[in-house]
């Protein structure tokens, strides 16, 4: 996969920038130890691109984009995010539909577009990341439906999805356990989770009743539960709104139609990444975080 490698490796150009052949393993996709590549197909040339890239305030997807150009100069964290999760991809993925939900600039759309995907869909609510997504995927000759919608507008959808994506993106939600439901009404097998979470901790932990015994009141350490964000005090951002604990994340996940859940991951303590599913028999690998 050119885009793949491109975006984790050191490279020298093997191929003519008009090349379209994206043919790779999902092993290669995930590896960062890779080798050499063709430029993007429609690579703009380095003046150019440099000024595209500049004139949007700020980048969050590290994509590469030809000339030995990165939209981002350091590794950023849904690359580690991408290498723990596309071992759980089946090995063809001809025919599979995606809805990557708030894609920002498409860097795991155009990932599972060049590994073979079907139909991808990627919603995102920034005007400037749509036009980052719009512009990346002209870049590397994809088919990618973007659209610029919000997450809690995913009830006017209408179409079904094999896998869901929603990395970085519950906990900008007022309202995260609708959105989770809409999502669960549109996947039919798998949702990717990542997100910031509150970490593992005794105390935060929310202790309930549980009556009493021989007159001694009793107490138990209770999880599953949201931290509600005022104003920026989450990363100093004021479009954070709730942070939650990992059983709140598998709860809401349920009460979404997901019955199978693989272990869960965290990356910097605060971030989990969670693979969910509908099917037992899913197409996915839930082991692949074990």
């Amino acid at each position: 996969m050119q885009f793949t490698k491109r975006l984790f490796g050191t490279f020298k150009t093997s191929a003519p920038a008009t090349t379209t052949s994206v043919n790779v393993t999902k092993e290669e996709s995930a590896s960062k130890q890779l080798g050499s590549l063709a430029e993007p197909p429609n690579a703009l040339s380095r003046e150019e691109t440099l000024s595209l890239i500049r004139s949007f305030p700020f980048w969050y997807h590290r994509i590469y984009v030809g000339n030995g150009i990165y939209t981002l100069d350091n590794p950023a964290l849904h690359e580690v995010v991408w290498q723990k999760l596309c071992p759980s991809l089946p090995r063809a993925l001809d025919g599979m539909s995606v809805l990557d939900v708030g894609c920002n600039a498409g860097f795991f759309s155009i990932q599972l577009k060049l590994l073979g995907a079907g139909k991808v869909v990627g919603i995102e609510s920034w005007e400037d990341y749509y036009k980052q997504a719009e512009w990346c995927k002209k870049i590397w000759n994809v088919d990618i439906d973007y659209r610029l919608q919000d997450a809690h507008s995913l009830d006017t959808m209408q179409e079904k999805f094999d896998l869901v994506i929603f990395a970085g993106v519950l906990y900008h939600l007022k309202n995260p356990l609708q959105v989770l439901e809409q999502m669960g009404r549109l996947c039919e097998d798998t949702i990717w989770v990542e997100t910031e979470i509150i970490p593992e901790d005794p105390r935060n932990c929310l202790y309930v009743g549980q009556g009493t015994y021989k007159g001694i009141r009793v107490t138990a350490c209770h999880k599953g539960f949201m931290k509600f964000i005022e104003g920026d005090e989450l990363n100093g951002d004021p479009s954070n709104w709730w942070v939650p604990d990992t059983e709140c994340v598998i709860g809401m996940l349920r009460t979404a139609g997901f019955k199978y859940f693989s272990a869960p991951v965290y990356v910097m303590e605060r971030r989990l990444i969670l693979i969910a599913s509908k099917k037992s028999d899913s197409r996915f690998n839930l082991r692949a975080l074990d």
